[in-house]
Protein backbone atom coordinates (compact mmCIF):
# COMPACT_ATOMS: atom_id res chain seq x y z
CA UNK A 1 0.00 0.00 0.00
CA UNK A 2 2.69 2.13 0.96
CA UNK A 3 4.19 2.04 -2.68
CA UNK A 4 0.95 2.36 -4.07
CA UNK A 5 0.57 5.90 -1.82
CA UNK A 6 4.73 6.74 -3.39
CA UNK A 7 3.54 6.27 -6.82
CA UNK A 8 0.87 8.35 -6.56
CA UNK A 9 2.68 11.18 -4.61
CA UNK A 10 5.70 11.21 -7.05
CA UNK A 11 3.17 11.51 -10.10
CA UNK A 12 1.50 14.71 -8.48
CA UNK A 13 4.53 16.09 -7.71
CA UNK A 14 5.35 15.42 -11.68
CA UNK A 15 2.36 16.90 -12.90
CA UNK A 16 2.58 19.90 -10.90
CA UNK A 17 5.94 20.59 -12.08
CA UNK A 18 4.85 20.42 -15.52
CA UNK A 19 1.93 22.27 -14.71
CA UNK A 20 -0.12 19.70 -16.97
CA UNK A 21 -3.77 19.62 -16.38
CA UNK A 22 -3.88 21.58 -12.97
CA UNK A 23 -6.61 24.23 -13.18
CA UNK A 24 -4.67 26.62 -11.24
CA UNK A 25 -1.28 26.52 -13.51
CA UNK A 26 -3.49 27.03 -17.27
CA UNK A 27 -5.32 30.08 -14.74
CA UNK A 28 -1.71 31.56 -14.02
CA UNK A 29 -0.87 31.17 -17.55
CA UNK A 30 -3.76 32.44 -18.93
CA UNK A 31 -3.18 35.86 -16.77
CA UNK A 32 -0.20 36.69 -17.74
CA UNK A 33 -1.75 37.27 -21.44
CA UNK A 34 -4.45 39.03 -19.98
CA UNK A 35 -4.23 43.01 -20.07
CA UNK A 36 -6.68 45.39 -18.29
CA UNK A 37 -6.80 48.17 -20.65
CA UNK A 38 -8.07 51.63 -19.47
CA UNK A 39 -8.98 53.83 -22.26
CA UNK A 40 -8.60 57.65 -21.91
CA UNK A 41 -12.19 58.92 -22.07
CA UNK A 42 -15.62 57.55 -23.10
CA UNK A 43 -15.24 55.30 -25.89
CA UNK A 44 -14.95 57.55 -29.14
CA UNK A 45 -12.97 57.81 -32.84
CA UNK A 46 -9.64 57.14 -31.78
CA UNK A 47 -9.96 53.76 -30.11
CA UNK A 48 -11.09 52.34 -33.05
CA UNK A 49 -7.84 50.33 -33.36
CA UNK A 50 -8.81 48.67 -30.38
CA UNK A 51 -12.31 47.57 -31.20
CA UNK A 52 -11.42 46.46 -34.66
CA UNK A 53 -8.89 43.96 -33.37
CA UNK A 54 -11.54 42.45 -31.04
CA UNK A 55 -13.91 42.56 -33.87
CA UNK A 56 -11.75 40.41 -36.17
CA UNK A 57 -10.24 38.65 -33.49
CA UNK A 58 -6.86 39.38 -33.85
CA UNK A 59 -5.96 39.84 -29.83
CA UNK A 60 -7.46 36.45 -29.35
CA UNK A 61 -5.21 34.82 -32.26
CA UNK A 62 -2.37 36.81 -30.80
CA UNK A 63 -2.99 34.54 -27.36
CA UNK A 64 -4.52 37.77 -25.86
CA UNK A 65 -7.39 38.64 -23.54
CA UNK A 66 -8.11 42.31 -23.52
CA UNK A 67 -10.35 43.96 -20.88
CA UNK A 68 -11.00 47.60 -21.75
CA UNK A 69 -12.60 50.25 -19.71
CA UNK A 70 -13.63 54.08 -20.53
CA UNK A 71 -11.78 56.22 -18.97
CA UNK A 72 -11.92 60.14 -17.53
CA UNK A 73 -8.93 61.31 -18.64
CA UNK A 74 -5.24 61.24 -19.00
CA UNK A 75 -4.09 62.03 -15.25
CA UNK A 76 -6.97 59.90 -13.90
CA UNK A 77 -5.51 56.84 -16.51
CA UNK A 78 -1.84 57.29 -15.30
CA UNK A 79 -2.90 57.63 -11.10
CA UNK A 80 -4.93 54.07 -11.98
CA UNK A 81 -2.45 52.44 -13.59
CA UNK A 82 0.14 53.73 -11.64
CA UNK A 83 -1.77 52.48 -8.95
CA UNK A 84 -2.00 49.23 -10.02
CA UNK A 85 -5.70 49.24 -10.77
CA UNK A 86 -5.06 48.73 -14.47
CA UNK A 87 -2.33 46.89 -16.96
CA UNK A 88 -2.21 49.69 -19.43
CA UNK A 89 -3.52 52.90 -20.57
CA UNK A 90 -4.17 55.06 -23.45
CA UNK A 91 -2.99 58.58 -21.93
CA UNK A 92 -0.93 61.58 -22.73
CA UNK A 93 2.60 60.97 -22.26
CA UNK A 94 3.55 64.37 -21.39
CA UNK A 95 1.10 64.31 -17.80
CA UNK A 96 3.20 60.94 -17.60
CA UNK A 97 6.40 61.80 -17.39
CA UNK A 98 5.37 64.57 -14.86
CA UNK A 99 3.88 61.60 -12.70
CA UNK A 100 6.87 59.47 -13.35
CA UNK A 101 8.97 62.13 -12.13
CA UNK A 102 7.44 62.33 -8.94
CA UNK A 103 7.51 58.25 -8.22
CA UNK A 104 4.49 57.25 -10.08
CA UNK A 105 5.83 53.66 -11.58
CA UNK A 106 4.77 54.20 -15.26
CA UNK A 107 6.42 54.39 -18.48
CA UNK A 108 5.53 54.54 -22.09
CA UNK A 109 5.54 51.53 -23.74
CA UNK A 110 4.27 52.15 -26.87
CA UNK A 111 3.83 55.91 -28.86
CA UNK A 112 0.73 56.70 -30.73
CA UNK A 113 0.18 60.46 -31.59
CA UNK A 114 3.58 61.29 -32.57
CA UNK A 115 2.81 65.51 -31.96
CA UNK A 116 1.08 67.44 -29.80
CA UNK A 117 -2.69 67.17 -30.93
CA UNK A 118 -3.43 70.45 -27.29
CA UNK A 119 -4.46 73.72 -28.96
CA UNK A 120 -6.83 76.62 -28.31
CA UNK A 121 -10.16 76.43 -30.44
CA UNK A 122 -12.16 79.82 -31.39
CA UNK A 123 -14.92 81.18 -33.18
CA UNK A 124 -13.80 81.55 -36.92
CA UNK A 125 -12.81 85.17 -37.87
CA UNK A 126 -11.89 86.32 -34.45
CA UNK A 127 -8.75 87.59 -35.73
CA UNK A 128 -6.42 85.39 -33.01
CA UNK A 129 -3.13 84.48 -34.85
CA UNK A 130 -0.81 83.64 -31.88
CA UNK A 131 -1.16 83.34 -27.65
CA UNK A 132 -0.81 86.62 -27.30
CA UNK A 133 -4.00 87.65 -28.80
CA UNK A 134 -5.84 85.25 -25.91
CA UNK A 135 -4.71 88.50 -23.33
CA UNK A 136 -8.13 88.97 -21.31
CA UNK A 137 -9.93 86.67 -23.04
CA UNK A 138 -12.30 83.86 -21.26
CA UNK A 139 -10.58 80.62 -22.25
CA UNK A 140 -12.23 77.21 -21.23
CA UNK A 141 -10.24 74.26 -19.71
CA UNK A 142 -10.52 71.30 -17.55
CA UNK A 143 -8.18 71.26 -13.95
CA UNK A 144 -6.55 67.50 -13.98
CA UNK A 145 -6.70 66.86 -18.07
CA UNK A 146 -4.01 66.65 -19.95
CA UNK A 147 -4.20 69.93 -21.09
CA UNK A 148 -3.82 71.40 -18.05
CA UNK A 149 -0.09 71.09 -16.44
CA UNK A 150 0.64 72.11 -20.36
CA UNK A 151 -1.24 76.00 -20.32
CA UNK A 152 1.41 78.01 -18.29
CA UNK A 153 4.03 77.02 -20.65
CA UNK A 154 2.00 77.71 -23.54
CA UNK A 155 1.72 81.12 -22.62
CA UNK A 156 5.20 81.44 -20.85
CA UNK A 157 6.81 80.85 -24.52
CA UNK A 158 5.12 84.01 -25.53
CA UNK A 159 5.83 86.12 -22.59
CA UNK A 160 3.08 86.00 -20.88
CA UNK A 161 1.54 84.56 -17.40
CA UNK A 162 -1.81 82.45 -16.70
CA UNK A 163 -3.13 85.58 -14.72
CA UNK A 164 -2.73 87.42 -18.42
CA UNK A 165 -6.00 85.49 -19.18
CA UNK A 166 -9.41 84.35 -18.18
CA UNK A 167 -8.98 80.73 -17.22
CA UNK A 168 -12.58 79.15 -16.63
CA UNK A 169 -12.59 75.45 -15.26
CA UNK A 170 -15.16 73.32 -15.91
CA UNK A 171 -15.69 69.84 -15.41
CA UNK A 172 -14.74 67.07 -18.20
CA UNK A 173 -18.06 65.85 -18.91
CA UNK A 174 -19.39 69.74 -19.55
CA UNK A 175 -16.45 71.25 -21.21
CA UNK A 176 -17.79 70.29 -24.73
CA UNK A 177 -21.11 71.14 -24.03
CA UNK A 178 -20.16 74.80 -22.03
CA UNK A 179 -17.96 75.69 -25.32
CA UNK A 180 -20.46 74.66 -27.87
CA UNK A 181 -23.14 76.57 -25.78
CA UNK A 182 -21.31 79.78 -26.84
CA UNK A 183 -20.00 80.71 -23.50
CA UNK A 184 -16.09 81.25 -23.39
CA UNK A 185 -13.95 83.48 -25.65
CA UNK A 186 -11.71 80.27 -26.78
CA UNK A 187 -11.53 76.36 -25.32
CA UNK A 188 -8.19 74.46 -24.67
CA UNK A 189 -8.60 71.03 -25.71
CA UNK A 190 -7.79 68.15 -28.27
CA UNK A 191 -8.19 70.24 -31.24
CA UNK A 192 -8.72 66.64 -33.44
CA UNK A 193 -11.18 65.31 -31.09
CA UNK A 194 -13.05 69.12 -31.27
CA UNK A 195 -13.24 69.86 -35.11
CA UNK A 196 -15.93 67.24 -35.74
CA UNK A 197 -17.88 67.56 -32.64
CA UNK A 198 -18.37 71.30 -33.00
CA UNK A 199 -18.89 71.02 -36.93
CA UNK A 200 -22.20 72.56 -37.77
CA UNK A 201 -22.59 73.98 -34.24
CA UNK A 202 -19.73 76.29 -33.82
CA UNK A 203 -17.55 77.64 -36.80
CA UNK A 204 -13.96 76.79 -35.28
CA UNK A 205 -10.53 77.39 -36.20
CA UNK A 206 -7.71 76.76 -34.18
CA UNK A 207 -3.62 77.41 -32.85
CA UNK A 208 -2.09 73.98 -31.77
CA UNK A 209 0.52 74.40 -28.83
CA UNK A 210 3.01 72.43 -31.07
CA UNK A 211 3.08 74.99 -33.26
CA UNK A 212 4.20 77.69 -31.05
CA UNK A 213 7.37 76.51 -28.81
CA UNK A 214 5.66 72.86 -27.40
CA UNK A 215 6.96 70.40 -29.58
CA UNK A 216 5.80 66.96 -27.74
CA UNK A 217 4.38 63.89 -27.99
CA UNK A 218 0.92 63.11 -27.26
CA UNK A 219 -1.03 59.77 -26.87
CA UNK A 220 0.98 56.94 -26.09
CA UNK A 221 0.29 53.37 -24.30
CA UNK A 222 1.59 53.56 -20.33
CA UNK A 223 2.04 50.36 -18.58
CA UNK A 224 2.83 49.98 -14.98
CA UNK A 225 6.90 48.83 -14.18
CA UNK A 226 4.89 45.70 -12.18
CA UNK A 227 3.05 45.12 -15.82
CA UNK A 228 6.52 45.61 -17.80
CA UNK A 229 8.09 42.99 -15.32
CA UNK A 230 5.66 41.01 -15.18
CA UNK A 231 4.05 41.01 -18.52
CA UNK A 232 6.54 41.46 -20.98
CA UNK A 233 4.91 38.47 -23.75
CA UNK A 234 1.48 40.38 -23.57
CA UNK A 235 3.10 43.90 -23.60
CA UNK A 236 4.76 42.88 -27.24
CA UNK A 237 1.61 41.06 -28.70
CA UNK A 238 -0.31 43.65 -27.60
CA UNK A 239 1.41 46.86 -29.37
CA UNK A 240 2.18 44.41 -32.76
CA UNK A 241 -1.97 43.45 -32.95
CA UNK A 242 -2.69 47.73 -32.62
CA UNK A 243 -0.20 48.43 -35.02
CA UNK A 244 -1.87 46.08 -37.48
CA UNK A 245 -5.10 47.67 -36.28
CA UNK A 246 -3.75 50.92 -37.22
CA UNK A 247 -2.47 49.69 -40.83
CA UNK A 248 -5.26 48.00 -41.80
CA UNK A 249 -7.25 51.62 -40.71
CA UNK A 250 -5.59 53.49 -42.75
CA UNK A 251 -5.12 51.55 -46.06
CA UNK A 252 -8.81 53.39 -46.54
CA UNK A 253 -11.05 51.07 -43.73
CA UNK A 254 -12.25 53.71 -41.90
CA UNK A 255 -15.65 52.85 -42.29
CA UNK A 256 -15.18 49.30 -41.14
CA UNK A 257 -13.66 50.66 -38.07
CA UNK A 258 -16.07 52.88 -37.38
CA UNK A 259 -19.26 50.30 -37.75
CA UNK A 260 -17.10 48.09 -35.59
CA UNK A 261 -17.08 50.44 -32.60
CA UNK A 262 -20.64 50.95 -33.07
CA UNK A 263 -21.54 47.60 -32.89
CA UNK A 264 -19.80 46.58 -29.53
CA UNK A 265 -20.51 49.91 -27.70
CA UNK A 266 -24.21 51.09 -29.08
CA UNK A 267 -24.80 52.15 -25.20
CA UNK A 268 -22.05 55.08 -26.43
CA UNK A 269 -25.37 55.77 -28.91
CA UNK A 270 -22.44 57.51 -31.50
CA UNK A 271 -22.66 59.22 -34.54
CA UNK A 272 -21.33 57.97 -37.57
CA UNK A 273 -20.45 60.85 -39.31
CA UNK A 274 -18.93 62.41 -36.25
CA UNK A 275 -17.46 59.46 -35.15
CA UNK A 276 -15.56 58.79 -38.85
CA UNK A 277 -15.12 62.90 -39.36
CA UNK A 278 -12.87 62.68 -36.19
CA UNK A 279 -11.08 59.34 -37.18
CA UNK A 280 -9.65 60.99 -40.35
CA UNK A 281 -9.16 64.53 -38.55
CA UNK A 282 -6.41 62.41 -35.93
CA UNK A 283 -4.56 61.13 -38.61
CA UNK A 284 -2.38 63.96 -39.55
CA UNK A 285 -1.08 63.65 -35.40
CA UNK A 286 -0.22 60.06 -35.73
CA UNK A 287 3.26 60.48 -37.70
CA UNK A 288 5.99 62.70 -36.43
CA UNK A 289 9.05 63.82 -39.06
CA UNK A 290 11.03 61.23 -37.00
CA UNK A 291 8.03 58.43 -37.68
CA UNK A 292 7.38 58.47 -40.89
CA UNK A 293 7.27 55.40 -42.03
CA UNK A 294 7.23 53.88 -39.11
CA UNK A 295 4.67 51.52 -37.23
CA UNK A 296 2.29 52.67 -35.23
CA UNK A 297 3.18 52.21 -31.56
CA UNK A 298 7.42 52.72 -32.60
CA UNK A 299 8.83 55.29 -30.21
CA UNK A 300 11.67 58.00 -31.90
CA UNK A 301 13.83 58.90 -28.95
CA UNK A 302 14.47 61.91 -30.51
CA UNK A 303 10.99 62.92 -30.13
CA UNK A 304 10.74 62.03 -26.39
CA UNK A 305 14.38 64.28 -26.29
CA UNK A 306 12.12 67.53 -27.36
CA UNK A 307 9.04 66.08 -25.26
CA UNK A 308 11.12 66.19 -22.44
CA UNK A 309 12.91 69.51 -23.46
CA UNK A 310 9.54 71.06 -23.95
CA UNK A 311 8.32 69.31 -20.40
CA UNK A 312 11.69 71.49 -18.63
CA UNK A 313 11.15 74.54 -20.38
CA UNK A 314 7.45 74.94 -18.56
CA UNK A 315 9.55 73.76 -15.83
CA UNK A 316 7.40 70.87 -15.28
CA UNK A 317 10.23 68.26 -14.98
CA UNK A 318 13.56 68.41 -13.07
CA UNK A 319 16.57 69.60 -14.98
CA UNK A 320 18.28 66.34 -14.11
CA UNK A 321 15.11 64.30 -16.73
CA UNK A 322 16.21 62.39 -19.15
CA UNK A 323 14.19 61.38 -21.76
CA UNK A 324 15.05 57.66 -21.10
CA UNK A 325 13.64 57.72 -17.67
CA UNK A 326 10.55 58.06 -19.31
CA UNK A 327 9.72 55.08 -21.81
CA UNK A 328 10.72 51.74 -23.32
CA UNK A 329 11.30 50.40 -26.52
CA UNK A 330 11.43 46.55 -25.82
CA UNK A 331 7.69 46.38 -26.90
CA UNK A 332 7.47 47.84 -30.10
CA UNK A 333 5.85 46.13 -33.30
CA UNK A 334 7.80 45.71 -36.02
Amino acid sequence: MYKTFLKARVAALVLLALGAGLPGAANAQDKSMTLSLLLDLSTHALHAPYYLAQQKGWFKEAGLTVNMQDGKGSVNVITLVGGGQFDIGVASVGPMAIAASKGVPVKDVSSILRINQIGVLFNKGAGYKKPQDFKGKELIYTAGSQEAPLIDGFFADAGMKRSDVKLLSVDMTAKVSTFLSGKGDALIAPVPYMLPVAAGRRDVDFLRFNDFGMPMLDWGIVASDDTIKNKPAALKAFNQVVARAFAYILDNHYDEAVDDIIKQRPDAKLSRAVTLAMLKAYIPYLYSANTKGKPIGYISAQDWVDTVNTLKKAKLLPPDAKPTDFYTTAFMPK
